[in-house]
C-alpha cells in the first residue's frame, strides 16, 4: 500500500498523463512523454501500447486507431497483490 504522499504523487502523475493523452493526438509525442516520466513499455505495437511506471504502480493502456489517434485509453493504479496472480 502506498503512503499518503506517494498516493498524491500517483494521482498527480495519472492526471498529467490524462491531460497529455487528450492534448497530444500523435502517439510519438506521448511515447516520449511517458519515457520522460520513467514509464517502461511492456507492449508497444501498432494497435495497442501498454506502459508501466513501477515506482508509482501506474499503468497506461492505449488502443490505436488504424488512421491515427486513439480508439481508447485507460490509466490506472495497480496494487502489488494484483500482479501476484
Amino acid at each position: 500500500m502506498l503512503g499518503d504522499t506517494q498516493t498524491m504523487q500517483q494521482q498527480a502523475v495519472m492526471g498529467e498523463i490524462e491531460e497529455m493523452i487528450q492534448s497530444m493526438p500523435d502517439y510519438a509525442e506521448v511515447r516520449e512523454a511517458l519515457r520522460s516520466l520513467d514509464f517502461i513499455p511492456e507492449q508497444d505495437d501498432a494497435d495497442v501500447a501498454i506502459w508501466v511506471q513501477p515506482a508509482l504502480r501506474i499503468f497506461v493502456l492505449l488502443r490505436m486507431n488504424l488512421g491515427g489517434g486513439y480508439a481508447g485509453y485507460k490509466i490506472a493504479a495497480y496494487d502489488e497483490a494484483d500482479t501476484a496472480r
